[in-house]
């Protein structure tokens, strides 16, 4: 009861089903009372609903009579609100955002491999933007209502709950996603958004965020992947920038630049790979692809790399590689890992 106040397509439709009825109801005591054909009884209930002033079709005795004051009475009424009602559904926010709303529920379904992100404050409208621009598959789970209106302006796909909740998860499509980052503003809606995520699919890469130092592992203990402290990777940042400006000032300019010209990607190595066994120097990745190779993390280790592969290190299946090219170089060398 409560989505047909909500809702007025709802409304709608069950106005249009009862104007139906009524000319279906009109249409069949015309032809039983006063025998009128059934164009004659359908013009005859037409011309009463509408009141347009048209004379009968055929004189009426009295049961006709009262017949057409009961669906006059009746009929005026459910005009008077039928016209309401349009007139409501064509101009209300209710039904725009409805309209909106399905249109993203299309979007959504539409989505595999995507990136979810969970919370639209500061940090979180940093990723969508970054993902805008690289034209990369996401969309956002916010609870605000002002928020999710801003998403919807700005056309990016979201959906309205909280995302600890499983069913807000399920419908944000988890099955389908890549990964799922958890941006909101406390360290506890975080790590419920990834206890819950972590029980609905046990695969999934989670990223966190963590404001105290002390929840890093909190959050780890309840299922992210890897957990991100903004304030602790900023001071580390600005620190190296005081000592090393050009060096951030490059590496800032990587993470920036146009994703169509140049990238920096990790490729892992398979074991169908028929470079998995081979060094480095016999690979020659670098004159085959024109991407280099600047870092690798054994597949024996989960954390740290090591930078700059010497030559005689061999490569082992399972290797994640970090790569620096134009995208056309590193699906070159994707190709050739996989």
């Amino acid at each position: 009861m409560k989505d047909f106040y909500r809702n007025p397509l709802l409304r709608l439709r069950l106005a249009l089903l009862l104007g139906l009825f009524l000319v279906a109801a009109g249409t069949l005591g015309y032809v039983v009372i006063e025998r009128m054909s059934f164009l004659d009884a359908l013009f005859m209930t037409v011309i009463t609903l509408s009141s347009v002033g048209y004379g009968e079709v055929q004189p009426l005795d009295v049961p006709g009579q009262i017949f057409t004051i009961i669906l006059i009475v009746v009929g005026i009424g459910t005009a008077a609100w039928l016209f309401t009602t349009v007139l409501e559904t064509l101009t209300s926010e209710q039904t725009r955002r409805l309209l909106a709303q399905k249109r993203t529920n299309r979007v959504i379904h539409s989505l595999n491999n995507h990136y979810i992100v969970c919370g639209y404050g500061r940090i979180g409208s940093q990723i969508s933007q970054g993902y805008t621009q690289n034209k990369i598959p996401f969309l956002v789970i916010e609870r605000d209502p002002d928020r999710i209106s801003d998403l919807r302006d700005a056309g990016i796909p979201c959906v309205e709950g909280d995302a600890a909740d499983d069913a807000v998860l399920v419908s944000a499509g988890i099955h389908r996603a890549a990964a799922l980052i958890a941006v909101t503003p406390t360290d506890a809606s975080n790590t419920f958004i990834v206890l819950s995520a972590r029980g609905v699919r046990a695969d999934l890469f989670i990223v966190a965020r963590a404001d105290a130092p002390q929840n890093e592992a909190k959050l780890l203990r309840a299922g992210a992947s890897k957990v991100i402290s903004p304030y602790t990777l900023g001071g580390r940042w600005m620190a190296a920038t005081a000592i090393n400006p050009a060096l951030t000032d490059f590496i800032a300019a990587i993470t920036q630049a146009d994703p169509a010209a140049f990238a920096v990607r990790e490729v892992q190595v398979s074991a169908a790979s028929a470079f998995a066994g081979q060094t480095f120097g016999d690979a020659q990745f670098k004159q085959k692809t024109g991407a280099q190779v600047v870092a690798m993390r054994p597949a024996s280790l989960t954390t740290g790399f090591f930078p700059n592969p010497p030559y005689e290190r061999r490569i082992v299946a399972g290797d994640v590689l970090i790569a620096l090219g134009s995208p056309a170089q590193l699906a070159q060398l994707s190709s050739l890992l996989q």
